[in-house]
């Protein structure tokens, strides 16, 4: 009888006296004629990633003049290069507080991760939607989300369930390593996979927990209820992991298990951020691939950005305050600098995702990158205009490489379009005068 193979085929041989088995490669009979889902109907792995960096961009200095297609690059954002035809610009779209003042180098980026003005400094009123994107996307893949800050600081995360506790990141190239491809990391495509014998161990030892759990939250109010859930939430995760980590992984034709890398420094200096970046992003494309993760977040630098330029004693975000408008160049130079270097890092984390080939195409075309920052002018606190973009296919769902700009309208609409990129059954998006059921249909291929 003839062999029928598929995507999931593995080839058998024997070698020395030793059976052995080598996983196949996405191949064209395997895929559609798209190169984005399988011949059998099922699509390949969804991802979905955000990346922040603080203190927005010079107005002027990044918003193309073109709408639609084939727009220009200003100088702040040129480090696209031939990838701006993978990235949507989106411009024009600002946050409505809704009566709550403005809290400087906070309400930006909660507006546009929560859909709502923050009441307080320092928190969200709600979850970030982030984390409902990992819930639904996460399922099948050891981790749900992963968290990951180059500028080495562990409280850098805008990730939360709650509003009130932020998921903690990985701050170095070595720390991602670990969590990624060091214990309890299984090859896809090891033809020797058998179950480890410390996750059945821990397997059982968390279902007599849960067990334990449910007993308990049925002997509290409702305060309790809520608190303890919250508690267990992590419980939950690791559950998860260990019950994805009992199943052998589907073979992934573009895992390349990395070495480990040596450890970098820890620095604000952004010469050192963008080396550790660069570093992160290729670990951080890898583990896509090797499908440990389908959904990350990246804070490239905090909303009050300390970073410097070599040599320099003032940080970036004094500069935004101190530095005087260049009157022959009508921006701050230094500023703008500092504001290049910093949207380079977007540039370098999505250009390590399109260099991965995966199909007839690349790990950045079945994934979507929304970067964003918290201002549209860092010398003013402005939160009109604040820069965001899309990178990447999502899997052929987005209509790459437009210039969208906006009159005022509310960046519910991007992170609401976001969503449904991502594949979430989403209708609506944010609260008050930001709620939204209007996603921007020219994004949509």
């Amino acid at each position: 009888m003839k062999r029928k193979f598929n995507r999931r085929s593995v080839l058998r041989g024997v070698l020395g006296g030793l059976t052995v088995g080598v996983a196949l490669p996405a191949l064209d009979c395997f895929l559609d004629g798209n190169g984005v889902a399988y011949a059998d109907g099922a699509r390949r792995p969804a991802r979905f990633g955000t990346y922040f960096w603080g203190l927005g961009l010079t107005p002027g200095r990044w918003a193309p003049k073109t709408i639609g297609a084939n727009y220009d690059l200003p100088p702040e954002i040129a480090s696209l290069g031939e990838l701006k035809k993978k990235v949507s610009v989106l411009s024009g779209f600002r946050v409505n507080p809704d009566g709550r003042s403005n809290i400087v180098h906070w309400t930006g980026h909660c507006g546009i991760l929560t859909g709502q003005a923050p009441s307080t400094v320092g928190a969200f009123d709600l979850p970030s939607f982030d984390v409902a994107v990992a819930d639904a996307l996460g399922k099948s893949t050891r981790f749900k989300a992963i968290q990951l800050t180059p500028f080495g600081n562990e409280r850098l995360s805008y990730s939360t369930a709650t509003g009130r506790s932020f998921n903690t990141p990985d701050t170095s190239p070595l720390a991602l390593y670990k969590r990624l491809f060091g214990e309890g990391f299984q090859d896809p495509n090891s033809s020797s996979w058998k179950p480890d014998p410390a996750v059945i161990v821990d397997r059982s030892v968390l279902s007599a927990i849960s067990d334990e759990r449910r007993a308990l939250l049925a002997s509290v109010g409702a305060s309790d209820r809520i608190q303890l859930d919250q508690y267990f939430t992590s419980v939950r995760s690791l559950e998860q992991r260990l019950a994805v980590q009992l199943q052998r992984p589907a073979p992934a034709e573009a895992c390349v298990v990395p070495q480990a890398p040596e450890e970098r420094p820890r620095s604000a200096g952004i010469d050192v951020v963008n080396e550790n970046n660069k570093l992160m992003a290729e670990l951080m494309a890898m583990a896509l691939a090797c499908n440990q993760t389908s959904v990350f977040n990246v804070v490239h630098s905090g909303s009050t950005s300390e970073a410097y330029l070599p040599g320099d004693t003032a940080t970036y975000h004094l500069h935004t305050h101190d530095e005087g408008v260049d009157p022959k160049l009508g921006y701050q130079p230094i500023s703008s600098q500092l504001a290049t270097l910093c949207f380079q890092g977007y540039a370098d984390f999505i250009r390590a995702l399109d260099a991965v080939r995966e199909g007839d195409g690349t790990l950045l075309d079945n994934t979507l990158v929304m970067g964003f920052s918290e201002s549209g002018y860092a010398k003013v606190h402005s939160i009109d205009n604040i820069p965001m973009f899309f990178a990447g296919g999502a899997g052929g769902k987005h209509k790459m490489g437009q210039h969208v700009a906006a009159n005022g309208d509310p960046v519910t609409r991007v992170t609401l379009t976001a969503q449904q990129l991502a594949g979430l059954p989403v209708g609506e998006f944010g609260t008050g005068s930001m709620q939204t059921s209007k996603s921007l249909s020219e994004l949509f291929a």
